[in-house]
């Protein structure tokens, strides 16, 4: 029992601190796959094999074994599990040929640690590596083979299970550590694999020996996670609306008297073309600069127009998220422009998603680039 409090409130202050950590982190995320990956419950199903470790080969005492879980993630990386192992177990003596088998079902309750969310900034990763710890009760039943065997060895079986020589069942402990390698293949889905030591009563195998015995599982899992809580995406920004002030009445025009005019000046045309980058999952920057380097081309040259052109990399996001990304971007951009005094009828605006790369490095296609013509 003192075992059991110690397991439950270390798992709270766990889960607690974990809460406080990553309550930031992971929002971006969440805005990209349109739901918040944690909390959620899980139900899972494994199968493999498991063998015990005494004077006997183990490889000889392989078994096939099956679980079955349910449990929930409270935060990115704390969670808890009820989990159910059973099948077959086996046990055997190093003098004789002979080995035995017996039945067992092993019920935990599991500690889960997410290494991956546990040290890293995303919330969300495919490949996760959680330790496992637990503890529960175990009990076995139908060791007959062991009554059947003739010339039994030395080594001690009169504490084997009920009482002198009955063999009828066994109650004990389980404490519990391994290692889950799980892998998202969906949304609800993922796929892993789970090796676990529990350690056991000294007569799970029906030998006596001063010592717990150990027995080592491996197991293929299959997990469908539910219950994820949507995520509320943030309302795409009001544009920018620049009032123009009303132009004073012209005054009374003297004209002078006619001068020699002078030789015109031919006036070199510059040309312009600015780019500015973002980074992942970013729209507002301040590129205040740039804008009015452009703003004074466009006062520079009053008969030209800006294109202005928003763009989002392939290789994150999704298409439709990256569109969004691409229109925002262009549309701030010609926003601040504006702001600037340049005329909103000389200015177009366009964007191409991820559709248009217009740089061969990925990352720098999260880009809007202003042209004047």
């Amino acid at each position: 029992m003192r075992i059991f409090k110690t397991f439950i409130a270390a798992a709270a202050l766990f889960a607690g601190l974990t809460a406080n950590a990553q309550t930031c982190p992971g929002c971006a995320e969440a805005q990209e796959l349109g739901y918040k990956p944690y909390p959620h419950w899980f139900i899972q199903v494994q199968g493999g094999v498991g063998t015990t470790f005494t004077n006997r080969k183990f490889t000889d005492l392989i078994s096939p074994t099956a679980s079955v879980g349910f449990g929930r993630w409270f935060a990115p990386a704390v969670g808890a599990r009820l989990h159910v192992n059973a099948w077959e177990s086996k046990g055997g003596f190093k003098s004789i040929e002979n080995t035995y088998k017996f039945k067992y079902v092993n019920t935990n309750i599991d500690l889960l640690v997410n290494l991956n969310n546990l040290f890293a900034k995303k919330n969300f990763h495919r490949l996760n590596f959680i330790l496992v710890g637990g503890l529960g009760l175990n009990y076995a039943w139908g060791n007959d083979d062991l009554i059947a065997i003739k010339n039994l060895p030395a080594e001690s079986t009169s504490n084997a299970w009920g009482k002198g020589q009955t063999r009828e069942s066994l109650l004990s402990h389980n404490l519990r550590a391994g290692l889950l390698i799980d892998y998202n293949v969906a949304k609800h889905f993922s796929i892993g694999l789970e090796v676990d030591a529990n350690s056991l009563d000294d007569r799970f195998n029906s030998k006596y020996n001063d010592s717990d015995d150990w027995m080592v599982t491996a197991q293929l899992s299959l997990t469908y996670k539910f219950g994820f809580k949507k995520c509320n995406r943030q309302p795409a920004p009001e544009p920018v609306v620049v009032r123009e002030e009303p132009k004073p009445e012209p005054k009374p025009v003297v004209v002078p008297k006619p001068e020699p005019k002078p030789e015109p000046v031919v006036v070199k045309e510059e040309p312009l073309k600015e780019t500015i980058f973002y980074l992942i999952r970013e729209s507002n920057v301040d590129p205040k600069p740039i804008l009015e380097k452009c703003a004074a081309w466009a006062k520079k040259y009053p008969n030209k127009t800006l294109t202005v052109q928003g763009y989002a990399d392939k290789g994150t996001g999704n298409p439709k998220i990256n569109v969004g990304y691409a229109k925002s971007r262009a549309d701030k951009v010609a926003a601040g422009l504006q702001a600037l005094g340049v005329e909103k009828s000389r200015i177009t605006v366009s964007s191409y998603g991820d559709t248009v790369q217009p740089f061969a490095e990925n990352d720098k296609n999260r880009c809007v680039i202003i042209e004047g013509k």
